[in-house]
């Protein structure tokens, strides 16, 4: 079953988090991001919803700060 495109744009959201090149955490940026897309269909994230995309954007933007820094 296919995800509805707001969850299509927030995996995409994390998906660039993990993949950037900048070195430096980006978390409130994707978190910003996923705001964005929640408020255009409308919904708001709960604070435990909040809680739980920023500690998996802060996990994403930490796996592209440790790989650029190895390279």
């Amino acid at each position: 079953m296919a995800h509805s495109i707001s969850w299509q744009a927030i995996d995409f959201i994390v998906e660039a988090l993990a993949a950037s090149t900048y070195g430096e955490d980006r978390t409130e940026v994707g978190v910003y991001l996923v705001e964005l897309v929640m408020k255009e269909k409308k919904g708001q994230l709960d604070a435990e919803q909040l809680k739980m995309v920023r500690a998996l954007l802060a996990d994403a933007s930490s796996l592209a700060v440790k790989v650029d820094t190895e390279i």
